[in-house]
């Protein structure tokens, strides 16, 4: 029988997150796939396994998207639990050779972030999140139960787009092109006397190209140097042949403008220097 998609998914996450060390030993005690359900309840079973533990949970897919109807791309919850004999304090923060929750939740963030899930998806972080118990005896002893929301998808596998056999965005960015339509230009007349109206095709006008992503490097350094790159193509204005990723090439494009959306930020798990970015281009001619 052909696994489902979710079980890959499942599976996958399973067999990352089990593979985490710590000390020479495993980070986790207990790994396992459970099924939907209420918060709460995860949050009280999850405080009799052994400790730390984390449970993966598949939770559905999202609407459809709105112009392609396609399903949404489902999502996953990593419940992580610790524990301290003393209090909260330390199950947070870790005590006497116990991982504490935030370093949990760090790791296990890192480990999902870090390639593609059964080579095909990709986790991307939503939220992080208490989850509360009504188990009083769980909360004395300082059990502490978070959860880590991943929207996971499986986005078009090519290459990175060129604009004159150059990745623009480099080897770490994040891009999708979008090709936008040929316009058909024309001049309208007509005669008295004579019902409807004359053309004459005068060809097609430039057709835009949207760049739309973020630009990722290492340091900042290598972003100024990404950035600069980009605006050296304003301004020398040069046609060349811009390639979608897809093997879609278009001849005599233009870079019209290179704009950041909102400021120069860090990812909080790599660290690495990010920038949204979009940039137009022009096919001046199809």
């Amino acid at each position: 029988m052909a696994m489902s998609d979710w079980q890959t998914i499942e599976n996958e996450v399973v067999s990352r997150l089990a593979g985490l060390s710590d000390g020479g030993g495993p980070l986790l005690a207990t790994v396992a796939a459970r099924g939907p359900g209420d918060r709460s309840a995860w949050a009280e079973t999850i405080g009799r396994e052994r400790l730390p533990a984390a449970y993966v949970v598949v939770t559905g897919r999202k609407g459809p998207e709105r112009v392609s109807l396609t399903p949404g791309n489902p999502s996953i919850s990593a419940v992580l639990a610790t524990r301290s004999l003393r209090d909260q304090d330390d199950a947070r923060l870790g005590a006497d050779g116990q991982v504490g929750l935030w370093t949990l939740a760090e790791r296990v963030a890192e480990a999902l972030a870090q390639g593609d899930l059964a080579q095909t998806w990709r986790a991307v972080l939503l939220e992080e999140r208490p989850i509360g118990t009504t188990d009083r005896a769980a909360d004395a002893l300082g059990t502490m139960v978070w959860e880590q929301v991943y929207a996971v998808s499986r986005p078009a596998v090519g290459t990175a787009p060129t604009f004159g056999g150059v990745a623009l965005a480099g080897d770490a960015g994040f891009v999708e092109v979008e090709v936008g339509g040929l316009q058909r230009a024309g001049s309208a007349f007509s005669f008295p006397g004579i019902d409807g109206v004359f053309e004459r095709h005068l060809g097609v006008r430039e057709r835009p190209i949207l760049w739309r992503g973020v630009l990722r490097a290492e340091d900042d350094a290598g972003l100024n140097a990404l950035e600069e790159a980009i605006e050296l193509e304003i301004r020398e204005g040069s046609d060349k042949t811009l390639v979608d990723g897809f093997g879609r090439a278009f001849e005599t494009c233009v870079l019209r403008s290179f704009t950041r959306r909102g400021p120069r930020q860090r990812d909080a798990l790599t660290g690495e220097a990010v920038q949204p970015f979009e940039i137009q281009f022009a096919q001046l001619g199809a």
